[in-house]
């Protein structure tokens, strides 16, 4: 049954009373004209249950804005929404473009550092961000007692005379939901072995991070990336946050999860006080054989105040020291590669005292 102010309602019932689902819920399209955003596509999608989120199809089918009852829950960056004419890819030029967002996929065959592979240089985080969806589908109607909202499309990374590679991606929800399932599904559609790198950079920011919130999750262990993230409390403060710090340089940290006896993990934001006594957090779940990684990219600058929390199939150390260590996976020619991450909000004291409870118990495993 949908759920919709405060109860549960048959589709008959939810009917009778208003003409046009898009009263309660919906997905509506548009295409952003402002600046840098000119020619963006954009589907602002509103579940009824408070929750509401922004999916650009302009940019690589990642996710924009995204609030809760009116708080926002992530970080939006100074560049604001770009078009991806504006891409740069050389070095760390990509952050010109970095919206940040709730979500943005870095990817297909390239992620993390900038670094040279075979021969080749590769910027940070790869292009698919950038690349603008194809065999677009927005579906919603009713299943039943359940209103579903669907929506799909396909980006590519492809160069002429080599990779040929697809990202499938469909985010679904429903009416009453605080939350959405994304589903990737990645395509080698070139007859050569291709690197596999895919990092889903998760960026929350205030209210939602402050200096309340924690880290939670079945983490068993936490490596700093480099001598910056030892530095200070290093890892000891990683799950913990300050108020916003006056030229704070990142510290990425690389968690190694516990997961449950079907693979299930998951990692989340908790803040029971986001400053008007209410509590608020985020949970993402993934299973770690599809996504083994876990990177944690702290970043609490004034002006910059975010957190990434980053499940993915590598450590973002870049292209080429992946390949020299042999921790560079392939995707085999005309092979694909699934992957399903769950989000959801939680709002109440009793379910943030559920997640802790459940990140206890799948450590005991």
């Amino acid at each position: 049954m949908a759920v919709y102010a405060g109860r549960r309602w048959t589709r008959q019932e939810l009917v009778s009373r208003i003409g046009d689902p898009a009263q309660v819920a919906g997905a509506r399209g548009s295409i952003l004209t402002d600046g840098k955003a000119d020619g963006v596509r954009a589907i602002e999608v509103v579940t009824g249950s408070g929750f509401s989120f922004t999916v650009l199809p302009g940019r690589g089918m990642d996710i924009a804005h995204a609030s809760h009852r009116g708080k926002a829950l992530s970080f939006i960056s100074g560049t604001g929404i770009t078009a991806p004419a504006y891409y740069e890819e050389p070095g760390a030029a990509w952050l010109r473009t970095f919206y940040a967002g709730l979500l943005t996929t870095c990817g297909i065959t390239n992620c993390g550092a900038p670094s040279v592979d075979q021969g080749k240089p590769f910027g940070l985080h790869g292009r698919v961000s950038n690349a603008a969806a194809e065999n677009l589908s927005v579906q919603q109607d009713w299943e039943g007692d359940e209103y579903e909202i669907r929506l799909a499309g396909t980006v590519r990374e492809t160069t002429a005379m080599n990779e040929n590679m697809s990202l499938a991606r469909r985010i679904e929800t429903r009416l009453g939901a605080k939350g959405f399932r994304l589903c990737d599904t990645v395509v080698n559609r070139g007859f050569e072995p291709q690197p596999l790198m895919l990092l889903y950079h998760f960026n929350y920011g205030f209210p939602l991070l402050s200096a309340g919130s924690r880290i939670v999750g079945p983490i068993r262990k936490t490596e700093p990336r480099d001598e910056e993230a030892r530095k200070g409390a290093g890892v000891e403060e990683c799950l913990r946050f300050p108020e916003p710090v006056a030229g704070y340089r990142e510290k990425v940290f690389f968690h190694t999860t516990a997961a449950d006896s079907k693979g299930r993990t998951f990692i989340a934001l908790v803040n029971r006080d986001i400053g008007d006594g209410t509590a608020l957090a985020v949970v993402a779940r993934w299973n770690a054989k599809e996504l083994p990684h876990l990177t944690e990219w702290k970043m609490p600058c004034r002006g910059f105040y975010v957190l990434g929390l980053e499940p993915g199939t590598v450590q973002p150390i870049g292209r080429g020291p992946l390949r020299e260590k042999g921790m560079l996976p392939l995707l085999g020619g005309q092979e694909s590669y699934s992957i399903t991450i769950d989000f959801e909000v939680l709002d109440s004291a009793a379910e943030l005292d559920a997640i802790e409870a459940e990140a206890a118990r799948t450590l005991s495993v």
